[in-house]
């Protein structure tokens, strides 16, 4: 950094302090970055779930004092089947629409209307386009700038949003979702709006792809003194940690939810903040879902 010191009048002095103001505030979404210490030291509770899928979970301590409750589930694509679900007449928890679906796992999905239902985004599943409208009902948002593609075959992949049309055009993605921001592009941290939704910490829910045939669902906790919850800067440099290439971030806290079929608290492994209580009975009810079978 170069500092140039100007002996310059009092009322020049105040318009040049107003100007780097500016510029701080204007050059933010590229410049911020956030470093994570302490990751190599989380000590992760692991299980075998079925073939093909593995849950690790931590309740710990990342940068020296802050709490984290993580949950992820690593998939294997050669094994397990991903696609998308949603609740075409209401909101429906996580935990009920992943059980009604015959699901091995879930974790909540996209941006919805809370109060009348429906995804916010473009929405594909089983090849059928859920609703055509939502980018004239929901003007595009910034931070919805990614999209997750699977394929009929069950192969997820993460990329760039699109118009609608491109995606209605490509028959061979059974499923698609639009949302955001992204995390990762090739293993680059990805240039975010400074949009509060980004810089600051709440529950999390995201998905990467890691290697060839792996995905990782992750939900981060939050909004609890047990739980610090993160920015999206922090997630990005999470995904990239657990060696993620591509990355994106789903809705978060209070929908930030993860499931796994037999488990206790209804299948309910993270505590999800909607009751504002450090429990797992907090579900949001949600339009759209990521399972796993």
């Amino acid at each position: 950094m170069i500092i140039f010191v100007y002996h310059l009048n009092p009322m020049n002095t105040i318009k040049i302090t107003r100007f780097y103001v500016f510029l701080t505030i204007i050059l933010f979404p590229v410049l911020a970055s956030a470093q994570i210490t302490g990751f190599n030291k989380i000590k992760w509770e692991k299980e075998r779930i079925a073939p093909g899928l593995k849950w690790k979970s931590s309740h710990t301590i990342l940068n020296d004092s802050l709490l984290q409750n993580i949950n992820i589930l690593i998939i294997k694509e050669n094994r397990r089947k991903i696609s998308l679900v949603h609740s075409p007449l209401e909101n429906v928890p996580t935990s009920k629409q992943a059980a009604a679906a015959g699901a091995t796992a879930a974790i909540n999905g996209g941006f919805f209307n809370v109060k009348n239902g429906g995804s916010v985004s473009y929405l594909k599943t089983k090849g059928m386009i859920v609703d055509s409208d939502t980018a004239i009902r929901w003007p595009r948002n910034t931070n919805l700038n990614g999209a997750i593609l699977i394929d009929s075959s069950g192969d997820l992949s993460i990329g760039k949003r699109m118009p609608n049309s491109w995606f209605d055009s490509h028959t061979g993605y059974a499923d698609v979702l639009v949302t955001g921001p992204l995390l990762l592009e090739n293993r680059q941290k990805s240039v975010m709006p400074g949009t509060s939704l980004v810089t600051n910490t709440h529950p999390r829910s995201a998905v990467g792809v890691s290697g060839s045939h792996k995905v990782i669902f992750i939900t981060i906790d939050g909004r609890d003194k047990e739980a610090a919850g993160m920015t999206l800067y922090e997630l990005a440099e999470l995904m990239r940690l657990l060696k993620c290439s591509d990355a994106v971030n789903l809705d978060g806290g209070g929908s930030t939810t993860m499931w796994i079929d037999g488990k206790p608290f209804n299948g309910v492994v993270n505590m999800p903040s909607d009751n504002r209580k450090w429990d797992h009975e907090g579900e949001r009810a949600v339009a759209n879902i990521m399972i796993v079978k």
